[in-house]
């Protein structure tokens, strides 16, 4: 999409707008509302974040050599992307546009990157490098236009999406891009693309200066050409203007010189008010996937808001959560969505669920949600495992204080390849002769790590966690943790298999609670390589098992040494270890010691109760050896 926005009081710069899909893959109907913010309106806390599902960052630029220039405003970027996903909305960076700091329409920049292996390489490294800096979820391609070669799609466009779509897919992260409505800008953009895509950003607006800008005929017709052209409808988003032409004014502008909130045209000015935002948000719903907005900025934050309309008019939370709950009977009143986990009451209230608030859920195929009357998983409880429109039968409305979601069933189990880490600290790639082929992970030192993001537990449980490693010589020790380490799960050592591509599967089980979590392996000791890795669900938590965990006792069947449990901590920790005389020390971020070394038995209390909130570090001396571990005080 383009569309002229001023940079601060200077001139009017044309743009381009991109938006986002979530991992979702909507069939048939699209209930994704992606909007676009840009770098220089400070307003990150005048988004209403609960009315999207996507927000994209505009716009990070692009260099002839494949690297990103910094990025404007990263304060407003960083508080952006903190109360999105506090509200559940993924954060993706838009690069590009239609100015590229170059003039409008110079797409050079592209042209070059995308020309060599060697620039499409350095630009997928460096977009990687970005949304890991900025912990954002995907990244979208606004490249205007990528220009037909002798009648044909640009090869260096696909070749670049592609490249693109393999990095970031590999580590669950999004790819969308932008395109313009018409034949004669989509030319230059293959078929091949749509597969590459999590969905495109269809910008039906500036279809000339006047009428013809974006009236409902032109978002019908952009629609038309892409799908026609072999794009799933699912994967094609429509695009909004919050913006009126030929003057470019914002829509907040043209209803403070006095426009009609629901008309289409005002003092010379043609734009989408109220009626047509609506009209167009049930066809990108039938029709599309879901509507992108360009920009959020331009709205209004009142009875008038475009958002507002265009969230209303969808009917139903734009989410995929497994649980929705709802303040009234017949799902009315305020719906949230809750992903696979347990709830706290703050948890709850953090996410706009209020105490003894929820009337009626929803619950998807293959999910439960179990209620409980007081916090922290207590007192009487009833489990839904379908809808339900009203909890008065069940004595349960308006009495819920926490809550837990999770399978209603078993079954769970992912392989994760080694190479798609989100994060690593010194390990290296190399072609595999394992079964499958493709890479593996190795110079794995003593220290390296890797992490592996937004993996879903769907239930708390027991987990068995397979590893495919090779060593020529042995001796090495992985470790699995979550939480940047505050929390290890359990460690698994890996014996001589002969050659680094002699390929043999180790496991261990442990315990894990329902949730989604960035997985680390750890290098305790180095020596071995990785091709993947795989966790299985094996048995189910009850909620005897909860209420165990929350008492301090270690999960059963974890024979894990040096286990820290709980961790974080509010009062007391354990360390379970196989060596009866173990000694351990508290020490502070700073080194300084907050208790003595002090010799302990396997599984003995350790009252930490004078302890403030905080980061702390454990030194466990055991068996003759000695780690450190990092504890977390709530």
């Amino acid at each position: 999409m383009k569309n002229y926005l001023r940079r601060g009081a200077g001139l009017f710069s044309r743009l381009t707008l991109v938006l986002l899909f979530s991992a979702l893959v909507v069939t048939g109907y699209g209930q994704r509302i992606v909007g676009y913010t840009t770098s220089w309106v400070n307003n990150a806390n005048q988004i209403d974040y609960a009315k999207l599902t996507h927000i994209n960052y505009s716009f990070a630029l692009p260099t002839t050599s494949g690297s990103l220039e910094p990025v404007a405003n990263p304060a407003k970027l960083n508080s952006v992307v903190s109360q999105a996903h506090g509200h559940g909305v993924k954060v993706l960076i838009a690069i590009g546009g239609w100015d590229l700091g170059d003039g409008g329409g110079n797409d050079s920049r592209f042209e070059v990157i995308a020309s060599t292996a060697t620039g499409r390489n350095n630009f997928v490294n460096s977009v990687i490098s970005f949304i890991q800096q900025y912990n954002l979820d995907g990244a979208d391609i606004d490249w205007e236009f990528p220009d037909a070669v002798n009648g044909n799609p640009d090869p260096n466009f696909t070749a670049l999406m592609g490249a693109l779509s393999s990095a970031l897919h590999s580590r669950g992260l999004l790819l969308t891009a932008a395109v313009n409505a018409s034949a004669w800008a989509g030319a230059g953009v293959s078929s091949e693309v749509f597969g590459h895509v999590d969905w495109l950003n269809i910008m039906a607006y500036d279809g000339d200066a006047g009428a013809g800008h974006s009236p409902y005929s032109y978002a019908e017709s952009a629609l038309n050409y892409w799908k026609g052209r072999g794009l799933p409808a699912n994967k094609a988003v429509l695009g909004v203007p919050f913006y009126a032409r030929p003057s470019w004014n914002t829509y907040s502008t043209l209803l403070s010189q006095g426009a009609d909130p629901y008309a289409d045209y005002f003092n010379g000015d043609y734009y989408n008010g109220i009626n047509t935002i609506k009209a167009k948000t049930n066809l990108g719903v039938q029709q599309g996937g879901g509507i992108m907005i360009w920009s959020i900025d331009h709205d209004v934050q009142n009875q008038y808001s475009l958002l507002t309309a265009i969230y209303d008019e969808m009917g139903t939370p734009p989410q995929n959560d497994p649980v929705t709950v709802f303040k009234h009977c017949d799902y009315g009143g305020y719906a949230v969505g809750l992903p696979v986990g347990s709830y706290t009451l703050a948890q709850l209230q953090a996410r706009g669920i209020l105490d003894n608030d929820i009337s009626s859920i929803k619950v998807q195929s293959g999910y439960k949600i179990t209620l409980y009357a007081a916090d922290n998983f207590s007192g009487t409880s009833v489990v839904k495992t379908s809808d339900d429109n009203c909890l008065v039968n069940e004595n349960f409305n308006d009495a819920a204080t926490s809550v837990i979601v999770g399978q209603s069933s078993g079954g769970f189990s992912q392989t994760i390849q080694a190479e798609s880490y989100s994060n690593m600290s010194g390990v290296q790639l190399e072609g595999t002769t394992d079964n499958g082929g493709g890479q593996n992970v190795g110079w794995i030192d003593t220290g390296d790590w890797m992490v592996y993001s937004n993996v879903n537990i769907p239930t708390s449980g027991t987990y068995l966690v397979e590893y495919r490693v090779a060593s020529l010589n042995g001796g090495g020790q992985l470790s699995l943790d979550v939480n940047a380490g505050a929390t290890v799960l359990g460690s698994r050592s890996i014996a001589s298999t002969g050659g680094w591509q002699n390929w043999t599967t180790v496991s261990h089980t442990v315990y894990i609670n329902a949730g989604t979590y960035n997985f680390g392996i750890y290098a305790q000791t180095g020596g071995w390589n990785l091709n993947w890795w795989k966790i299985t669900y094996q048995s189910s938590a009850s909620e005897a098992r909860i209420a165990q965990d929350k008492s301090n006792q270690p999960p059963e069947n974890q024979q894990i040494n040096n286990l820290v449990y709980p961790n974080p901590f509010n009062n007391t920790i354990r360390v379970n270890t196989k060596d009866h005389n173990t000694r351990v020390t508290i020490t502070d971020a700073l080194g300084q010691e907050m208790t003595p070394p002090t010799n302990i038995t396997s599984g003995e209390v350790i009252d930490l109760s004078e302890l403030k909130q905080g980061l702390y570090f454990i030194q466990i001396e055991s068996g003759g050896k000695q780690e450190t571990q990092r504890l977390i005080k709530q």
